[in-house]
């Protein structure tokens, strides 16, 4: 599943992934960034801590809102 994930994943769409370190996570960003200065143009970084995002919701309230939205 992973390497499925790996193959539709972008460039710019960073997370811990098989062979990359770290630094090359840190380094990416920053291109992105200054590119992003150079053509002066709108970026949005999204930050997110999955395992706050998701282990932490009441299941049944999730379920929930997804019933309400979908």
């Amino acid at each position: 599943m992973k390497d499925s994930a790996d193959s539709q994943l972008r460039d710019q769409q960073s997370e811990f992934r098989k062979d990359r370190s770290c630094t090359d996570q840190i380094v990416r960003l920053r291109i992105i960034i200054e590119q992003s200065v150079e053509w002066n143009s709108s970026l949005y970084i999204n930050f997110l801590d999955y395992e706050k995002a998701f282990y932490s919701v009441d299941r049944r309230t999730f379920g929930t809102f997804l019933d309400t939205v979908v």
